[in-house]
């Protein structure tokens, strides 16, 4: 095929960027002609019908007609992937404006096969944006797109793009069927879509009868005609060939009553009629030609080993033959004419077809184009071929993310073709590797070993030996992958012939195994190694895996991020095991208190699992949301234990017991700092068995701190101090630097305890040397895996540094950080209030039971003051709202007893006469210290529907939303229902929670989630019958989930509550859309 410019090493065939050729036999259709002319009007139109009714002619018709700019782009079966397609769109509106595309042709160059949800985001905006700055018109025609409908990639980039079309695009889709595309309901109902079908493209009675006298100038007899016209059904294929037969139709007429019995067997009955009219050599010529999807004079040449093809193509075009002129050179078979060729061509001879594939594919390999060949090669079952292609070029295939069709193919090879090289197996076992099925992989490349050490090929052993060691990189199994890398470093130095570049890589293979070992001066010199043999190397990811392992995150997170640019994002093709960018960085988040984030990335891993069906990333990102949502208050520690169980649930499908440590070491720290200490112990031990037997150091470090942190939570404090200095040791080792300094707070913490000054002086002087040093200050003012649970536990430890007089100027600093300054005592753990929906009360871990209360007017002076937290109350204030029929003195005396008790629930281990830590006194007046850092539900619930409420972006705004209509579990001080005191403020709160759930409501609405906006609606209602948009929404929803009954049942529910409650009837609004579900009833 004539070939153009190359985007991304994709060679553009330059005919499907051109408007078909019209004929002067085609029909110009006024009715049709007219609707055409509205696609101006509309941003999409979709043209569907089956094959044979002529939905591009009429297009290019229209087109050449009415001179219509415009970009046409002719998909073909090889475009279903992101890839190509956007590749052949660029292309396509570039024949209409040159210089568009250049910021997405930039990004589609470094665009592999597999991507993300995400890059397919950027990737529309990037094209939304271009389009937008055209600044013009653009008529952008799809023909053919039932070739590609089946890839999900290009049908959801049409979706994003559908979502935010720009006003100045108007995209003609033509197509056999209906694309499914979320949008189009909603852009229907909106008259944003122009459908033209089956209807609008069949001929009428008397277009039949313009086509058949005027233009073919036949003439017949009225009767005959409506004959034709009811055996037709108006087909245009059908009508074509009826209209070519002019000078046999009276043979013809007969044989049409007789094959009527449906269009199909109508068409192959007019085929044969068409077939059998022509000469032996144009006879042979169609035949042999039906092989080909795309011809042009050299391949038929080529394949008919003749010279005269291109008179017998222009012959053929001539004649109208169901063949169509592409390009200059260039032309195909109407689809339903070439089935009909082919189908006679194998009634023929078996042998005949053979040799026109095997010349196809010769003529196409010859041409570097692969997958042509490989077509042709399987059309006629031809593994030999198929072997000997795929061992030179798979692996291009491999890299483009073609797993699926590639393990087809290698799986259909018979076993004797495969066992002339090892190339074959080695990609079957990468195929296998990617996809996590590691025993299939695994006896791949052990095939590939035995032939390659029987044909001497130290090369293909090295490759072989080098896939296995894989293996054991992507599951961490370090003690396994390290004599196999040495095998085959030794196998390629041997050769002086080998590329530095193949070195190089088995070089950082080392390193990284190192890494995995804990070794890590060792394996930065083996990746220096690497470095000095000059050749392009990406180390980005190995440097911050040994960033991350030695407590270096600021220099690992800039490395990873370097690795996220779209360029990087589009590159990630194949899986990458446990390395995957995302899943490092959620652990980095996790080590450093960022929770939510960690969460987000966690679900990318799963997402990217899943994609790529890599089993091991999804299990990895299982294990990442288990450590997040620890962090993350809102959520249960049941959802951290069924992620972990998740993960080691597919770690044992996979046999992958290594895979098991992470999660198990999670559980352990879990049940541990939850004071399940036998369950802690149990995983803890099974978690060091796993590392110890691969010698993962410091995975092995990570497990023995949780254990010690178990044991710290269990009272066990010699055991815990083991763990803690064991684990110190081995962070020594392996040179990780937040490593040391977790274990240097746990052992001045547990000193601190047991009130051991000196030791706690010792260890808490060193764990603010390497906090400071390491830049850890997050350590003191996030939750961190590893860290302590409960941030308040800081304060004692630096109050008592401070009296210690430990010689460091950062104790200072970090108390004035804390507002710490004038603090003598603090009780070491932090304040959670429970108020919306139940009234409960946390210190630290520990729930305040109802019995430790005593006396009722504590715990209702305690909700006083939450209610007031932003202002001390006068006593005498205080008085009149809690003993109201009490005199002053009795008042007072009560008031003090109750303060007492209070003080007493909160903080049960002050010291007497010592100042209480959370409730402030300021000469009469009281309240909550704003110092103290309480926890209090209602402020996280009001801050999250302030944000959600103002927020633009509707992702970010339903994320917001959802958290905090989530956390109001009721309202506000249910136990208080009839006190004046708190009514403003649970009113207050409700309506936060009405207007944020009004909120969200409508974003399902507007995003055609009606269910989910039922169930916002209906938990309005319940709160506040009167709220009129809640009603309004539910008839909405219910009217576009064609169920009017309930549409029409919720106007009259909504008449009857306002006029019973308020004595008004509805807003103009309402009574609207409750006209307009009548309406559509009606019609």
């Amino acid at each position: 095929m004539k070939e153009g410019l190359e985007l991304n090493s994709i060679p553009l065939i330059q005919t499907k960027l051109m408007i078909p050729a019209t004929k002067h036999t085609d029909l110009r259709r006024a009715k049709l002609t007219r609707k055409l002319k509205t696609i101006i009007r509309h941003p999409l139109t979709l043209i569907h019908a089956g094959a044979g009714y002529g939905k591009s002619t009429a297009m290019a018709l229209y087109v050449v007609d009415e001179q219509c700019s415009c970009s046409w782009y002719s998909i073909s079966a090889m475009d279903d992937d992101i890839q190509p397609f956007l590749t052949y769109l660029v292309a396509a509106i570039r024949t209409s404006f040159p210089k568009f595309g250049v910021e997405l042709e930039a990004y589609i160059k470094e665009m592999d096969r597999y991507i993300r949800e995400q890059e397919l985001n950027t990737l529309c905006s990037i094209f939304i944006n271009e389009v937008l700055a055209i600044g013009e018109e653009l008529v952008l025609v799809l023909d053919d797109f039932q070739q590609i409908e089946h890839s999900y990639n290009v049908n959801r980039w049409m979706e994003l793009l559908l979502e935010h079309i720009p006003t100045n695009l108007h995209l003609i889709v033509i197509s056999r069927s209906r694309p499914t595309w979320k949008p189009i309901t909603r852009m229907k109902a909106n008259q944003l879509v122009l459908e033209i079908t089956k209807a609008d493209l069949m001929l009428t009675k008397d277009e039949v009868e313009l086509l058949l006298n005027e233009i073919y100038s036949m003439t017949l007899p009225l009767a005959e005609l409506e004959q034709i016209y009811q055996l037709t059904e108006g087909w245009v294929i059908a009508l074509g060939m009826i209209a070519g037969q002019t000078d046999n139709y009276q043979h013809l007429r007969s044989g049409i009553h007789e094959h009527s019995q449906s269009l199909k067997e109508l068409f192959q009955y007019l085929a044969m009629e068409v077939f059998a009219k022509q000469e032996p050599e144009i006879q042979s010529f169609l035949e042999q030609t039906s092989i080909l999807v795309e011809m042009n004079e050299e391949l038929c040449n080529a394949i008919l080993r003749a010279r005269h093809s291109k008179q017998l193509l222009e012959q053929l075009t001539a004649k109208n033959l169901f063949i169509q002129k592409i390009s200059e050179q260039d032309y195909r078979y109407h689809a339903l004419f070439r089935e009909f060729l082919e189908k006679q061509l194998r009634a023929n001879s078996d042998e005949t077809v053979y040799g026109l594939h095997e010349r196809a594919a010769r003529f196409f390999q010859e041409n570097s184009m692969l997958e042509e060949a490989l077509y042709h090669y399987e059309k006629i079952n031809k593994s030999e071929s198929i072997a000997d292609l795929l061992k030179e070029h798979g692996v291009r295939l491999l890299e483009n993310g073609k797993l699926e069709g590639l393990l087809e193919r290698l799986t259909k090879i018979p076993v004797y073709h495969k066992n002339t090289s090892c190339y074959l197996w080695l990609l079957e076992g990468e195929i296998y590797r990617y996809r996590s099925s590691y025993k299939q992989a695994e006896e791949c490349y052990q095939q590939a070993i035995e032939i390659a050490e029987q044909k001497q090929d130290h090369i293909g052993k090295s490759k072989a030996l080098e896939g296995k060691a894989r293996i054991y990189l992507d599951t961490i199994q370090p003690n396994l992958a390290e004599r196999l890398l040495y095998q085959a470093i030794e196998l390629l130095e041997r050769d002086e012939q080998q590329s530095k570049a193949q070195i190089a890589s088995l070089y950082q293979l080392l390193a990284e195994n190192l890494i995995n070992l804990g070794q890590g001066q060792k394996a930065e010199k083996w990746l220096n190694r690497a470095k000095q043999l000059n050749v392009p190397l990406d180390s980005t990811s190995l440097e911050a895996r040994l960033s991350l392992r030695t407590g270096k995150f600021n220099r690992a997170k800039q490395l990873l991020f370097s690795n996220r640019t779209p360029e990087q994002i589009a590159k990630s093709s194949l899986p990458q095991s446990h390395r995957e960018t995302e899943l490092l960085l959620s652990l980095i988040a996790a080590f450093t208190g960022e929770g939510e984030l960690a969460k987000e990335l966690a679900e990318e891993g799963i997402h990217h699992g899943l994609k790529l069906k890599a089993p091991f990333v999804e299990a990895c990102g299982w294990i990442r949301m288990g450590h997040a949502v620890q962090l993350i208050n809102r959520y249960d520690s049941d959802l951290a234990i069924n992620c972990y169980e998740t993960a080691l649930e597919i770690m044992g499908n996979l046999r992958v017991e290594k895979g098991k440590a992470e999660s198990l070491m999670g559980l352990c720290y879990l049940y541990g700092t939850k004071g399940e200490y036998q369950r802690a112990l149990e995983a803890g031990k099974l978690a060091l068995l796993e590392t110890e037997r691969v010698k993962d150091h410091w995975l092995s470090a990570l497990i023995t701190l949780s254990l010690g942190i178990a044991n710290f939570y269990s009272g066990s404090s010699a055991e815990a101090l083991v763990n803690f200095e064991d684990a110190n040791g081995m962070f020594v080792e392996c040179g990780d630097d937040y490593g040391q300094m977790l274990c240097q707070f746990w052992l001045a913490f547990s000193h601190f305890q047991v009130g051991n000054s000196k030791s706690f002086s010792q260890h808490f002087s060193t764990f603010l040397q390497k906090l400071e040093y390491g830049r850890y200050q997050f350590f003191l003012s996030k939750r961190t895996l590893f860290g302590p649970t409960d941030l308040q536990v800081y304060a004692p430890l630096l109050i008592e540094a401070q009296k210690l007089q430990i010689p460091s100027p950062y104790v200072s600093r970090l108390l004035k950080d804390l507002k710490l300054i004038r603090i003598e005592s603090h009780p070491g753990y932090s304040l959670r209030v429970k108020t919306l929906g139940q009234f409960r009360v946390w210190l630290g871990e520990k729930e305040v039971e109802g019995r430790s209360w005593q006396r009722g007017k504590a715990k209702e002076l305690f909700q006083l003051f939450i209610t007031n937290r932003h202002k001390l109350i006068p006593k005498e204030e205080i008085y009149q709202i809690l003993w109201p029929e009490q005199t002053e003195a009795n008042a007072a005396r009560d008031f003090k007893v109750a303060l007492n008790a209070l003080n007493h629930v909160l903080e049960p281990n002050r010291k007497a006469r010592a100042n209480s830590f959370f409730i402030l006194r300021e000469g009469a007046s009281y309240g909550i210290n704003p110092n103290a850092g309480l926890e209090i539900d209602k402020v996280s619930f009001e801050q999250y529907m302030l944000i959600g409420m103002e927020e633009k972006d509707v992702d970010k705004a339903i994320n917001y939303l959802r958290r905090g209509l989530d956390s109001y579990s009721g309202d506000y001080l249910p136990d208080r229902l009839y006190e004046d005191w708190c009514i403003q403020e649970r009113e207050r709160l409700l309506d936060y929670f009405l207007r944020g759930a009004e909120k969200l409501a409508q974003v399902c609405v507007r995003n055609e989630d009606y269910d989910s906006a039922i169930e916002w609606c209906l938990k309005i209602i319940s709160k506040e019958r009167t709220w009129e948009e809640a009603y309004r929404l539910l008839m909405y929803s219910y009217f576009r989930k064609n169920n009017r009954p309930q549409a029409i049942k919720w106007y009259k529910k909504c008449c009857e509550i306002l006029e019973r409650e308020l004595g008004v009837t509805p807003m103009e609004a309402t009574v609207h859309i409750y006209e307009m579900i009548v309406a559509a009833d009606s019609n």
